[in-house]
């Protein structure tokens, strides 16, 4: 069984930083189980289709997958489903996920807490990486995207909003 907060992808180059791993992440021993991993199928899918210069594969153990909390957090466990902000940005942590994607090109950050981390490592210059900020892909957020009435629509609207932000001028 593998980790259930980071799935290891030598010579990716993207990557996808969601929040922490929870009960089905631990079960699976693997990142991205359940509803969030099968929303991230659907989208590299897509990304794969309109961009794969930077999404190669639609396949997801192509990517390197990681949280921005390595700790199992679920209510059964630990009375909540996420860490805190000030959590995430503890310098062990910090440490800890820029080992985990200081090679990628192309990062996409799901989720407060990912985009946090994320734009922390940025801004501390421990990461070179272009960088996108989106929605985090569990089915509740997924039902929240405007501009489309259905789970494949939402999905596609999502991946338009990281394309967009991967493809833009520096």
């Amino acid at each position: 069984m593998g980790l259930p907060h980071f799935q290891a992808c030598p010579g990716a180059r993207t990557g996808f930083v969601f929040i922490c791993p929870g009960r089905f992440e631990a079960a699976r021993g693997t990142p991205c189980a359940a509803g969030t991993g099968a929303n991230l199928a659907r989208a590299l899918a897509v990304l794969n289709e309109r961009l794969p210069a930077q999404f190669p594969s639609p396949l997801r153990n192509r990517y390197v997958i990681t949280n921005s909390w390595s700790r199992v957090e679920y209510p059964a466990l630990t009375q909540r489903s996420v860490p805190t902000l000030n959590e995430v940005l503890e310098v062990d942590n910090l440490e800890r996920l820029a080992a985990e994607v200081a090679a990628l090109e192309a990062i996409v950050a799901c989720g407060a807490q990912a985009h946090a981390a994320v734009q922390a490592l940025a801004d501390r210059g421990a990461i070179q990486a272009r960088l996108a900020f989106a929605r985090h892909l569990s089915q509740r957020s997924v039902n929240m995207i405007a501009g489309a009435a259905d789970t494949p629509g939402r999905i596609g609207v999502w991946c338009s909003g990281v394309i967009a932000q991967l493809t833009k001028p520096a």
